[in-house]
């Protein structure tokens, strides 16, 4: 095999809840990943070097980006002669998405089958815990409960018989910026499970609202009030359930109706950047 396409599916947040700052920085998080199918395509090739192109102009003049690092990786670690990355992009930066972050997952899985070899996933799982706290959900996929800095992973099984209407704004929302302006007025205990629980498996859509929340989304609602009123219009239009992802800048909204969901997507699409999408189950 010279040559592999991988899909790289982006992911919303169904819960995000922001706790404790721990010794080395970061936060103690809990969350509810569900991976969706609006993707980017990574195709890679057998090279003796590392060698990157993407028709996404950000990306292009940022050397930094986590694919470099991916391919670094693969090179160090598992002693591959290079890689040749070519990136589809169609994931916003920057919109709670984790574009990057399933790149770089994309990339580490797919360079390793590419060269035929094979690996433990506790390895691969270190590795990508040191490049970024989403990167071990997309080696994962589907359905999971986070916690820790989100690395910290548990499968589980929800409704996932709803449309999404992801609503993709032409805004730019720093994950470091969000934490560091996060005013976490509550002392939050590492045993204040929010998340956590046999309650959620098969939870329905209907009771999504009364049990999940975005702890971001007063800290961007403030600084971005248009962005409140995107997630109101997606309640008008239908959503059961409307949401941030992650720190922003998309929202999204849960339908149960298809036809709902493309109806929402005609009215807002006018005002919008809107991609419909489902979720993708437990691999």
């Amino acid at each position: 095999m010279e040559s592999l396409e991988v899909i790289a599916n982006a992911k919303i947040n169904l819960a995000l809840a922001v706790k404790n700052k721990r010794a080395d920085g970061y936060h103690e998080v809990e969350l509810i990943f569900q991976e969706i199918d609006f993707h980017d395509k990574v195709h890679l090739f057998k090279s003796d070097t590392i060698k990157f192109s993407t028709d996404s102009p950000i990306l292009q003049h940022e050397p930094s980006n986590l694919c470099f690092t991916a391919a670094k990786v693969l090179v160090s670690e598992f002693n591959i002669p290079g890689l040749q990355i070519q990136l589809e992009k169609k994931l916003p930066i920057g919109a709670g998405l984790g574009g990057g972050s399933s790149n770089a997952a994309a990339i580490l899985r797919g360079g390793l089958e590419l060269y035929g070899l094979a690996y433990s996933m506790d390895k691969l799982n270190d590795i990508a815990v040191k490049m970024g706290a989403d990167v071990p959900f997309f080696l994962k996929g589907g359905t999971a409960y986070g916690s820790g800095r989100g690395e910290i992973l548990t499968s589980i099984t929800m409704n996932s018989d709803y449309h999404i209407l992801l609503i993709l704004p032409e805004i730019h929302i720093s994950t470091e910026w969000a934490y560091k302006n996060l005013n976490l007025t509550l002392t939050r205990k590492n045993d204040d499970h929010k998340f956590r629980g046999f309650r959620f498996q098969n939870l329905n859509l209907s009771e999504f609202n009364s049990e999940f929340y975005n702890e971001f989304e007063n800290l961007v609602f403030r600084h971005y009030p248009n962005l409140l009123v995107v997630k109101s219009e997606l309640h008008d239009r239908g959503a059961e359930y409307a949401s941030l992802s992650g720190s922003g800048s998309a929202l999204y909204g849960l339908f149960s109706s298809r036809t709902t969901a493309e109806n929402a997507l005609k009215m807002m699409g006018k005002k919008y950047k809107c991609q419909l999408s489902r979720p993708v189950v437990n691999h």
